[in-house]
């Protein structure tokens, strides 16, 4: 599958390393793996109405090289510089690498 240029966005991805937390315990802090160039399907918003208060939930679908080293549990900056979004589910196919990922 051949990606169009003109369409690629660039998409910082993230992992998640433990740090102390100044106080007990530790906590997860984003660290910067690199970038890729990534055709982008953003998702629809929906609105839902969960106990604790309403809940904005989308994501993307993100079409990739094949050889993208893209993993599940990955953080995602699609719509920014930052961390966004999670990646979800990774499907590998013989010319590209299809990802699904869910709004922080």
């Amino acid at each position: 599958m051949q990606l169009t240029q003109k369409r690629l966005k660039r998409v910082n991805i993230f992992t998640g390393r433990l740090s102390d937390s100044g106080y007990i315990g530790k906590k997860y802090v984003p660290e910067m793996l690199g970038f890729v160039y990534a055709e982008v399907f953003p998702e629809k918003e929906t609105l839902s109405r969960e106990q604790s208060g309403e809940r904005t939930a989308g994501g993307a679908t993100m079409i990739l090289r094949a050889d993208a080293g893209v993993k599940c549990g990955d953080l995602a900056g699609i719509f920014g510089e930052d961390p966004d979004s999670r990646v979800l589910e990774v499907t590998r196919c013989p010319g590209h690498v299809t990802v699904r990922t869910e709004r922080l």
